[in-house]
């Protein structure tokens, strides 16, 4: 992934828990603190946000961690960074960097983006009624993009934030629903395997949308691929374009 497990995970729960809610208090201490978490223990964490240790084991669960070891363990493996897409000296010369990086990778996925999986993809979106899309983080963008579009056609599609609860959507879908997930290198099911949990002859319907061709798990049935190099500045634009492409193919039929 662009973005490590820990950032996926607490600002999803940020975006998807009301405010002051016990959850998004406790992701919010982590992310402010996460630099200073390397001795960090249920009791430390439950005093630092006021709340009992069980707040804190279904915290965990909640937010897609097996345990509160789990958890620890993505913040020791958490590292954070940020690309800047120019160093020249003037804000005008640095906003045309920036522009210029962002039109080429556009182009890229323009002249790159497979037609006949595309094809394919579009096949099986209009041959399912049930349809779910869904992202991480910035990739999400792309998957409102296309719930919008979908919608302005007359399809309708849904969407969640919460990584969790994709998965658990993802697990629980059946034959007749059509799952597009957009994921930019490729790593959406990396950290969370849904390989026992699929292992059936009435699973959905599962494609992804990736800036790279790599090995997928056996139950994606189809991969749209453009190529990219992956880097910070063209998410999610790349795949915002994907999603467009695939709209407007959908529109034409």
């Amino acid at each position: 992934m662009i973005y490590d497990t820990l950032p996926v995970a607490l600002l999803t729960s940020l975006a998807v828990e009301r405010r002051g809610s016990t959850n998004g208090h406790i992701a919010r201490y982590l992310l402010t603190h996460e630099n200073d978490l390397d001795d960090l223990t249920v009791k430390g964490l439950a005093s630092a946000c006021s709340v009992g240790t069980g707040s804190i084991s279904r915290f965990c669960r909640e937010v897609g961690f097996e345990s509160f070891g789990a958890l620890k363990q993505a913040i020791l493996d958490s590292r954070r960074s940020f690309q800047l897409a120019s160093d020249a000296p003037t804000f005008r010369e640095r906003a045309d960097d920036h522009a210029l990086q962002l039109s080429t990778g556009l182009a890229r996925v323009a002249r790159t983006i497979d037609e006949r999986m595309l094809t394919a993809l579009v096949d099986d979106l209009c041959s399912h009624e049930r349809v779910s899309t869904y992202g991480l983080l910035k990739a999400q963008a792309a998957a409102v993009d296309l719930q919008v579009d979908l919608l302005m056609l007359g399809k309708v599609v849904d969407t969640c934030t919460s990584y969790a609860e994709q998965l658990d959507r993802i697990a629980s879908a059946r034959r007749d629903e059509l799952v597009i997930i957009f994921s930019y290198t490729g790593s959406y099911f990396d950290e969370h395997d849904l390989s026992d949990r699929l292992r059936r002859i009435d699973r959905p319907c599962i494609w992804m949308v990736c800036g790279s061709r790599r090995p997928l798990p056996s139950y994606v049935a189809g991969c749209l691929a453009f190529e990219s190099d992956g880097s910070q500045l063209g998410h999610p634009f790349q795949l915002e374009l994907a999603a467009g492409l695939i709209a407007q193919e959908y529109a034409r039929r």
